[in-house]
């Protein structure tokens, strides 16, 4: 995906204050998956890598986020791990200290005043779902402490990853003056053609594995046909959420067969044209649509 090439080409090669990208997009459009994907990337040219993934139904205490990163880069390099232990075993009010005083001791210490965690390559730290993390103070805080880091360290090996929905209060911060030059924006648009390319893409791959793992499908047909697909791609218009849930139907090993799945999906979206809804005031309009007919099918007990 091109999103995913330039967050990669982003890592690789930032320089000096900007060495802070936020994903920014609307609910369902992918950030998730991105974010995923850089993680998960052979090519990420990175010697260590930590992430928070926040949730609303999950992990969502943004104050222990400090905590979290650190213990994964300890995981990940013996070196970082002996500076934090003997951090910790000199003060262990540390694990309960407040996210500035961890961030000091954690992030700027080891990586900032440690010539062998300084010059020993770059390291991301991935922050998906901000938006969902416990509070805007908390939000605004973490921003705060990375954008100031950026800005007073550039030699720093640590590249930044942010992913958030545009919430009034996180577009405000990234609004300022004092904070621009920490920081790229990758804004992700509801049905912009790049997203619906992507879209497009994973569907077509995920149905394709479909058809190869099914006993009910020749693996030579012509399923999905093309003017289905087409009509699954209209439907999504850039949204991951839908082109996710879409996949998780169709392969859902409980049901009777993928094409009968197809079928009810299709039937969905025939039943509910959005010809004339303008689909920026009404993006989930047809996933709505979807998990009504999904739990329609649950059995009442």
């Amino acid at each position: 995906m091109a999103i995913l090439e330039r967050c990669l080409n982003f890592i690789a090669n930032c320089d000096g204050e900007k060495k802070m990208r936020w994903v920014v997009g609307a609910a369902g459009v992918g950030k998730s998956a991105i974010m995923q994907n850089v993680a998960e990337s052979p090519k990420l040219p990175v010697t260590s890598l930590a992430s928070v993934f926040f949730s609303i139904n999950g992990r969502h205490d943004g104050t222990k986020a400090i905590i979290t990163l650190s213990y994964q880069l300890a995981a990940r390099s013996e070196v970082y791990r002996q500076v934090i232990e003997y951090e910790i075993t000199r003060d262990p009010s540390l694990l309960q200290s407040s996210m500035p005083v961890q961030f000091e001791k954690f992030i700027i210490e080891p990586f900032i005043r440690n010539p062998l965690l300084n010059s020993a390559g770059r390291v991301l730290i991935i922050i998906d779902g901000l938006d969902e993390c416990s509070s805007t103070h908390t939000q605004q805080e973490i921003l705060r402490l990375i954008s100031d880091f950026c800005i007073m360290h550039p030699s720093s090996p640590v590249v930044w990853l942010i992913a958030s929905r545009p919430e009034k209060h996180i577009t405000s911060f990234f609004s300022r003056v004092d904070v621009t030059p920490a920081y790229e924006k990758e804004e992700i648009l509801v049905e912009s053609d790049e997203a619906r390319a992507d879209v497009e893409r994973f569907l077509r791959d995920e149905l394709k594995e479909i058809k190869m793992a099914s006993d009910s499908l020749d693996p030579h047909s012509e399923w999905p046909e093309e003017r289905d697909l087409w009509k699954l791609t209209e439907a999504a218009s850039g949204l991951f959420a839908y082109a996710h849930t879409v996949v998780r139907y169709i392969r859902d090993s409980n049901a009777e067969n993928p094409v009968s799945q197809l079928s009810d999906i299709l039937n969905v979206i025939d039943n509910h044209p959005m010809t004339g809804i303008p689909r920026e005031e009404h993006p989930m309009a047809l996933l709505d649509a979807l998990y009504a007919r999904i739990l329609s099918g649950v059995p009442n007990k």
